[in-house]
């Protein structure tokens, strides 16, 4: 009588004829069915199989059923690709944690009299050029550039925020001294879209004359945000008919983005010093939530 077993995955039954059939065979046939690695695989039948070289026949009656036990490969290159991800976002945390002022940092290569000073990305080993890269580019934007030699805007310092630092996408200190804006997403593994941080950047100039986000700090964000489409020639011949689309800021995000400019301590003008049960504190969370899925 011939020899056969049933193979059983995940709810999935299979009749295989094993009457030459090796563990050893049984196991190629489910790594190629199922995907599992041999060296991955748990084969049961009232106990687990282990001779591969042994006939199937001779290891269980025919008729018997084997369950099969293991993770497809594909799964586990997945699961050990997140994992690893998740490793050096906690390493980049903890060595940024270490030393959250150690910035490396490199001077403006522009000569014009309104623009950046020093740019500063932050001290995480990874895509940390891309990081700069980014920084100088806001620098060598011609919107950009000529938006702050408009208004007459020199910038100090132009530097990176890290994500965990502060619930915004950026900040201005003491108008000029320093901007810091958010290029990283969350777990630090990619960066921002280019457009919206130029635009968080078009609302952190805002504050070079405007401190508190009332009426007069809005309108200035408003024209910050035509002029560096209008004003860049660079866009020109670029787009069909007379009109360059560009964006136009909302009131109700001023808070997401950086809560109003801060004074040399660090506080934000017109407030108190943060704190951890301010109610403040919780309205930005929720609103900063909004304005990035706004943003995607």
């Amino acid at each position: 009588m011939p020899h056969s077993i049933t193979l059983s995955y995940k709810g999935l039954v299979t009749r295989i004829p094993t009457d030459t059939l090796t563990l050893g065979q049984l196991r190629a046939h489910v790594e190629q069915q199922y995907g599992i690695s041999a060296v991955d695989q748990k084969l049961i039948c009232k106990g687990l199989l282990r001779n591969d070289t042994a006939m199937i026949r001779d290891l269980v009656p025919s008729e018997s059923k084997i369950v099969v036990m293991g993770t497809p490969s594909a799964e586990l290159a997945s699961f050990q690709a997140l994992n690893a991800r998740r490793q050096i976002g906690r390493a980049n945390n903890l060595k940024y944690r270490a030393s959250a002022s150690d910035v490396y940092h490199t001077r403006a290569t522009t000569t014009d009299e309104y623009g950046f000073g020093v740019f500063k990305e932050l001290n995480i080993a990874h895509r940390r050029q891309d990081a700069l890269q980014m920084l100088h580019r806001l620098g060598r934007d011609e919107g950009v550039r000529q938006v702050m030699r408009k208004h007459k805007y020199n910038v100090q310092l132009l530097r990176e925020l890290h994500p965990n630092e502060r619930t915004i996408l950026g900040y201005n200190r003491n108008r000029g001294e320093e901007i810091a804006l958010r290029l990283r997403t969350d777990d630090l593994e990619g960066f921002r879209d280019y457009q919206s941080v130029r635009r968080v950047l078009m609302h952190e100039l805002a504050h070079m004359v405007w401190d508190a986000h009332d009426d007069n700090f809005h309108k200035l964000n408003r024209e910050h945000c035509k002029e560096v489409v209008e004003l860049d020639w660079t866009l020109r011949g670029q787009t069909v008919g007379p009109h360059v689309e560009y964006y136009e800021p909302q009131p109700s995000d001023a808070e997401a983005v950086d809560g109003g400019s801060l004074a040399a301590s660090g506080f934000v003008l017109g407030g108190t010093a943060p704190s951890s049960s301010d109610s403040r504190d919780t309205m930005r969370e929720q609103t900063y939530s909004a304005y990035m899925r706004r943003a995607k």
